[in-house]
């Protein structure tokens, strides 16, 4: 759960002050990408927003608190970029569908400014470790739900072992991915494709 310090301290109601704030989430997103989370302050936010520093408090208590909301609003975005994952077990090709997931994961994650280095910084701090940790849970969840559907048949302590792994090292070398150059990034995409369908396959087939 969210401390006071983290949420957002009101959520506009009119029009007006709700494109307000979503200039600014645009703005933070724009800001992130060009300095990364340590050159990232209020005051620089601010003057890309073109908007008062106060009206940046007025919704936000701190910069954590914005990048917090910035994870917060992206959770839905990544799952639509991956898509659902229980739908392995929908009838078609399962190895098209991971790589599917995984493609288009990337190609969106890899175009969306700031993501980069908002991933970056879920890695080292805990509030947004948090929120990346919950998304993977829910990955992770419907991962189990499509592999039984495939008619893996494993006790549920080693399903969940088996969907840890896969979830885990697929954020970790998409992370990596995502701050490598195109060719050397194309080549680790590749591999973690060619690693998950390998692995699965040992336990579909």
């Amino acid at each position: 759960m969210l401390t006071a310090a983290l949420k957002r301290r009101s959520t506009p109601q009119q029009a007006r002050s709700r494109a307000t704030m979503e200039r600014v989430l645009q703005a933070s997103a724009d800001l992130l990408h060009e300095v990364g989370v340590d050159g990232f302050n209020t005051n620089l936010l601010a003057e890309r927003a073109g908007v008062g520093v106060r009206a940046i408090y007025r919704y936000f208590p701190n910069k954590l608190a914005i990048l917090v909301a910035m994870a917060e609003q992206l959770r839905e975005t990544e799952h639509a970029w991956i898509g659902d994952l229980r739908a392995l077990a929908s009838g078609g090709d399962w190895r098209a569908a991971v790589d599917q997931s995984i493609d288009g994961y990337y190609r969106a994650a890899s175009t969306h400014r700031g993501y980069a280095a908002l991933r970056a910084a879920s890695q080292a701090v805990p509030e947004l470790r948090a929120i990346d940790m919950a998304s993977s849970q829910t990955l992770q969840d419907e991962l189990a739900t499509g592999l039984t559907g495939l008619g893996v048949s494993l006790a549920p302590e080693h399903l969940n072992a088996l969907c840890h792994v896969i979830i885990e090292s697929a954020n970790r070398i998409l992370d990596i991915a995502l701050q490598s150059p195109p060719e050397a990034a194309d080549l680790l995409v590749r591999e973690l494709k060619h690693m998950i369908v390998n692995l699965l396959a040992d336990y579909v087939e």
